[in-house]
């Protein structure tokens, strides 16, 4: 799969907007059951592959994948442990093209939303604005920062903007902050897996 990058300008969303975005979401997250967590993960496109967060995975132990279709077991395809990131295979799985946003086109004050399973509640929308976009030395965008509720079974799953584009995969809770990886490091990974997949 080839990522598409939009600097599309900021827009807010109303009530039956969000409710058609939480629809638009569905199709293409997923939940991760193991021994010990739910965690939430994202169907990436047409690749038979999910992606979520490395902590999501335990003792490297292949995960169920729960879709709205029916419950199947994934394998375990690689680990990135510094950017926590994780690739699970799923043969046969296949969800919609994914929107990529660049971190850089992001406005502080921004709305977005996060879309996960926290605490096992299914199918959870949580909305707040961009904080901050934490950057590397080199300037390249490091975390999204954004002011929003997040709890565990969050781990993995997508933070975007009002239009559903994926801003980030969220990655964990500091001082009330929820905190991503941007969704363009995320795509680099899911890339060099597919990659070596093909190899």
């Amino acid at each position: 799969m080839t990522s598409t990058f939009t600097t599309e300008a900021p827009s807010g969303a109303t009530p039956s907007e969000a409710t058609a975005l939480i629809d638009r979401l569905s199709e293409w997250v997923v939940e991760l059951r193991n021994a010990s967590s739910i965690a939430t993960g994202i169907i990436w496109g047409r690749s038979g592959m999910v992606l979520t967060n490395a902590h999501c995975i335990h003792d490297g132990e292949d995960p169920l994948i729960v879709t709205r279709l029916g419950t199947r077991r994934g394998r375990l395809l690689a680990v990135d442990g510094d950017r926590d990131l994780a690739a699970i295979s799923v043969p046969g799985l296949a969800g919609p093209s994914l929107r990529i946003r660049d971190a850089n086109a992001l406005e502080t004050g921004e709305l977005l939303f996060a879309y996960g399973h926290p605490r096992g509640v299914r199918d959870a929308l949580s909305m707040g604005v961009l904080h901050a976009v934490a950057r590397h030395r080199s300037g390249e965008p490091k975390f999204v920062v954004a002011d929003l509720r997040l709890a565990p079974g969050n781990s993995g799953g997508p933070l975007v903007d009002a239009k559903g584009q994926l801003v980030g995969i969220n990655h964990m809770i500091v001082n009330g902050l929820g905190v991503a990886i941007p969704a363009t490091t995320a795509a680099r990974f899911m890339d060099r897996v597919r990659v070596a997949r093909a190899a």
